[in-house]
């Protein structure tokens, strides 16, 4: 059997790219000295970043945890990969989240369900989470989830600091529409996260562009870059908007990042490229430029990595 755009059954996706269960002991004592990073599917990262009183921040990235990245469940692109937890497993486990970055308006990065549920768990929990978005998304927030007590808007190169740890929009090459109509109405961004000890970036969506290298000389060096790799195909079409492994490679060159890891791909078929080909051209690409293997890397989702 042959689900669309060309999936394998079910079945066969399971043993070949299989999801694996949440080490919530690892989430509840990560490492004093690393960013641990657990990918949670498509462009949803949980961070977990050092900071100077030897206790940790909890960051997530563009969560998405419904069953499809639409602006209606019954309808558009369904996940052939479900998400290793819920949200609410986080409160249930002792993980709270202190921040969410929302990179920009489109379905597969700000959902609303997911959003509404976070909001809702962090209130619940007496720990109402810092939500982050770029310039212009702030009147969604009041419109759609009003009870949000604390979220704030950037433009690119602004700020926002919580204790020891600043976070700053940067800019990507993408756009943002949610209606249709709203064509580059509110703003994308990518964002870095600083402590006094670690650089991480996340790039939410972006194409190559030539001006990364701006930011990894100004922002620069990163620790650990969370880049997408997937949603590329036809090239023709996705060029400016979404980076290939190729694409992707150089930008973490760009970036002067040590170390970076592949995201926004193998949760949901949005383009016609093979499931795990962005895997595969991105292990192929390492080879070709004879860089080290493990300074880009990819894992299962549901797994738990530090650098």
């Amino acid at each position: 059997m042959v689900l669309g755009f060309g999936l394998p059954s079910q079945e066969e996706i399971d043993k070949v790219f299989p999801v694996k269960d949440i080490d919530w002991d690892k989430l509840r004592t990560p490492s004093k000295d690393g960013i641990q990073s657990t990918w949670l599917g498509h462009a949803s990262v949980f961070c977990q970043m050092p900071t100077v009183d030897g206790q940790f921040r909890n960051i997530l990235t563009d969560p998405l945890f419904s069953e499809r990245c639409s602006a209606i469940q019954f309808a558009g692109p369904k996940r052939f990969r479900p998400p290793p937890c819920t949200i609410n497993d986080f409160y249930k486990n002792g993980v709270p989240i202190d921040i969410v970055l929302i990179s920009h308006n489109h379905y597969d990065h700000l959902d609303f369900n997911s959003v509404v549920k976070l909001n809702e768990c962090s209130i619940k929990a007496g720990k109402p989470i810092e939500f982050i978005v770029p310039l212009g998304l702030k009147k969604w927030f009041q419109k759609y989830v009003p009870t949000a007590e604390k979220v704030t808007e950037l433009d690119w190169h602004g700020k926002f600091c919580l204790d020891d740890v600043t976070v700053t929009a940067l800019p990507m090459q993408h756009w943002s529409s949610r209606y249709g109509y709203d064509k580059d109405k509110t703003l994308w961004c990518g964002f870095q996260v600083k402590t006094k000890s670690k650089n991480l970036l996340f790039c939410g969506d972006t194409g190559y562009f030539k001006e990364a290298t701006e930011i990894g000389k100004h922002y620069g060096p990163f620790d650990f870059a969370l880049i997408p790799i997937g949603a590329y195909e036809p090239r023709w079409f996705m060029i400016n908007q979404h980076c290939n492994p190729a694409d992707a490679i150089k930008l973490m060159d760009d970036f002067r990042s040590e170390k970076a890891f592949g995201i926004h791909w193998g949760t949901f078929q949005l383009t016609i490229e093979e499931y795990l080909e962005p895997q595969k051209d991105l292990e192929a690409g390492l080879k070709e430029k004879g860089k080290d293997p493990s300074s880009f890397v990819t894992t299962l989702i549901g797994e738990t990595m530090t650098v």
